[in-house]
């Protein structure tokens, strides 16, 4: 067990010296299917307010990247993110639905190798789900804006690749009742990307 985290950097780094299988990033389009987790943090974890007080679950996102040579990538995502809310008040077992849209721009930190890192920026757009909770907070949420920013790896080869990515993100909702729900969450997903 204590070998694995040096067999994946040995890994990680011979792949990174592979010359020239990331240009599928330069492919017309990059179709990208994502899942992992979502953790609150701040307020969203721990804060006492309505609504406040979440728990890390469940994460799916769908990307569409325009990938421009030796400019900014174009993304545009959906993903919809899901909270347990034991904690907040909801009942045993109930969670949170949070559903958006995504779009933004990506950076290519290093090109020409297999493993290609990245940052990106963007906005996102969210609802919250909230049926679990006590009247008059139970329903869906006014539509909420916000940001993102993240970090990723693109590794690839001609026809697919993989992508671990962590994401920031902080957006604010009105619940049902009038009260803002502000989520503040990390998301960790791996991706399978395919370059057309």
């Amino acid at each position: 067990m204590r070998r694995s985290p040096v067999v994946l950097a040995v890994t990680l780094s011979t792949l990174a010296m592979l010359p020239g299988a990331g240009a599928a990033q330069d492919a017309p389009i990059v179709f990208e299917v994502a899942g992992g987790a979502a953790v609150p943090v701040g307020s969203f974890a721990d804060g006492t307010g309505a609504g406040e007080g979440a728990e890390a679950g469940a994460s799916l996102s769908v990307n569409f990247v325009l990938p421009r040579s030796g400019r900014p990538s174009i993304y545009l995502g959906f993903s919809q993110h899901r909270f347990g809310c034991t904690e907040a008040g909801c009942a045993d077992g109930g969670e949170y639905v949070a559903t958006g849209f995504n779009v933004g721009v990506r950076f290519t930190l290093l090109r020409g190798h297999t493993a290609v890192p990245w940052i990106r920026l963007g906005g996102i757009t969210t609802r919250v789900e909230t049926p679990d909770l006590p009247a008059p907070d139970t329903g869906v949420s006014d539509l909420g804006f916000g940001g993102e920013a993240g970090v990723g790896v693109y590794v690839g080869w001609e026809r697919i690749a993989i992508q671990p990515m962590l994401t920031f993100s902080t957006v604010g909702s009105t619940l049902p009742g009038g009260e803002t729900l502000g989520l503040r969450f990390l998301t960790g997903q791996l991706a399978v990307a395919f370059p057309f």
